[in-house]
């Protein structure tokens, strides 16, 4: 007795299938990619904004730790390095920021930590993405205690470093 008295069974795809199945995938490609790069920019400008947080609280901690006063220098510009001073400030070593550009007020420069915890200085730093300088994040040292917050900041403000452009997220 025979099972399959039809044509045979096919084992494959026509090349108009192929190129169906292709052309549906590139359409996909092409409505995610956008969402999938702003996405990553967003990831790159957060990691950057940690990092110098991290610092700053870092060099907070180890000035409370060891009785003494730590600096942590804030250079501006393209792919900075946050530094301690001295070393020992900042354990973990210093921070290469790698995919964005710092710009700071002017007495963010070098921000100092006492025994205390507490900063001397105050103000607002402002992290852009290099290729991207509307995408933007920002953080603040309050005076004092040296409490700090970070945020959103104003995509329409690419030139200043105000604390009052800086939104939480």
């Amino acid at each position: 007795m025979l099972l399959f008295a039809g044509r045979p069974l096919n084992r494959g795809l026509t090349l108009v299938e192929m190129l169906a199945v292709f052309a549906v995938v590139a359409i996909l490609i092409a409505v995610a990619l956008p969402s999938f790069q702003y996405w990553l920019d967003t990831q790159r400008v957060n990691q950057d904004l940690e990092k110098l947080a991290g610092a700053l609280r870092e060099a907070q901690r180890e000035a409370m730790r060891r009785n003494q006063t730590c600096h942590v220098t804030i250079p501006t510009g393209s792919q900075p390095t946050i530094s301690g001073n001295p070393a020992h400030c900042l354990p973990m070593g210093a921070r290469q920021l790698e995919h964005t550009t710092l710009r700071r007020g002017s007495g963010m420069a070098t921000v100092r930590f006492g025994f205390q915890g507490r900063a001397s200085t105050s103000g607002t730093t402002v992290i852009a993405l290099n290729r991207n300088p509307t995408l933007q994040r920002c953080l603040v040292i309050a005076p004092g205690l040296g409490i700090m917050r970070t945020g959103i900041y104003a995509p329409t403000d690419t030139t200043g470093y105000t604390s009052s452009n800086c939104r939480t997220s």
